[in-house]
């Protein structure tokens, strides 16, 4: 049998890098865009395989209480007619009632936010700075779904099929606190999933940490919190705004720095600008990522 001469061996291997080269790219730069029917459809089915325990989570922090019997409600009446009879005490001449200390007011709290699906609009990207290099542009396009778990609420950013990102929101004693969160990339092809449990976290105006970990990652961010008014889907809302800075991470020289706006009526995230850029240690060296996105809610209300 006649062997291939050098020079063709030579050809079908640079045929081969160059296949490989092109696929490597075609990799790099998949951006798959998620449609409204895929959120939504996404949506049902995580509701569907929720619990009962799950939405009677979100129920009862969003709803107010009914009385529990007309009896219960005739002893109240009773009780507030007492009150209103009993004589007022008589008020201080030339006294003026003093102002709360700001340390005696109580911090403002959100709600669970309602559960569905929400439209907000994109601008941002990433970039990946390992092998052939891989960036992407987001659409001018994404989502915000509210799905219930069992401590409360899940809240995922989707930007594209290859990087949404997810946060729980947990209903506790002290009020509405950071679960576990989930960061999700695919590059080259290959998945990447990134899970932290939040602890000592408050969703409140009093917050001035978060520190999400698991055995491999953690995010320490420090956190300073005002409440203002801001144009949220064309309207004037009061909003907490939390900004936060990564004060301990799996790098020392990672740069993570977020701004999230919570609708202080609804719960619902408004807003969020995020900015990161990381160092990543990889079989190969290490590798930069960078990532600076803005999203913002166009709707208040959810998609049907």
């Amino acid at each position: 049998m006649k062997r291939p001469s050098p020079r063709a061996a030579v050809v079908v291997i640079l045929l081969v890098l160059v296949a490989g080269f092109g696929a490597a790219r075609l990799l790099r730069t998949t951006t798959t865009e998620i449609s409204e029917s895929d959120a939504l459809d996404r949506y049902e089915r995580a509701t569907e395989s929720a619990d009962g325990d799950d939405a009677a989570v979100v129920a009862g922090v969003t709803e107010s209480a009914e009385p529990e019997s007309e009896e219960e409600t005739a002893d109240d009446s009773a009780i507030a007619a007492a009150d209103q009879a009993e004589p007022a005490a008589p008020a201080a001449e030339d006294s003026e009632p003093a102002a709360p200390a700001a340390e005696d007011l109580a911090p403002v709290a959100p709600p669970l936010p309602r559960p569905g699906v929400y439209p907000v609009a994109l601008t941002g990207g990433e970039q990946l700075a390992l092998a052939t290099g891989a960036d992407r542009v987001y659409p001018a396009e994404g989502f915000v779904t509210v799905t219930p778990v069992e401590c409360g609420v899940d809240v995922r950013t989707d930007f594209i099929l290859e990087r949404w990102q997810s946060i729980e929101l947990c209903a506790t004693d002290a009020g509405v606190e950071l679960g576990t969160e989930r960061i999700f990339h695919s590059f080259f092809g290959l998945d990447d999933l990134l899970e932290r449990v939040c602890v000592g976290s408050p969703l409140s105006s009093d917050a001035s940490s978060w520190l999400c970990e698991s055995s491999s990652s953690v995010a320490e961010r420090a956190v300073t919190v005002e409440t203002a008014t801001r144009d949220v889907a064309g309207q004037p809302r009061d909003v907490l705004v939390f900004t936060t800075e990564l004060v301990r991470g799996d790098h020392p020289d990672n740069i993570e720095l977020i701004e999230l706006w919570i609708d202080v009526e609804t719960g619902l995230p408004a807003r969020e600008a995020r900015t990161y850029d990381f160092v990543l240690e990889t079989p190969l060296g290490d590798a930069g990522y960078t990532e600076e996105y803005v999203w913002e809610l166009t709707s208040l209300e959810p998609l049907d």
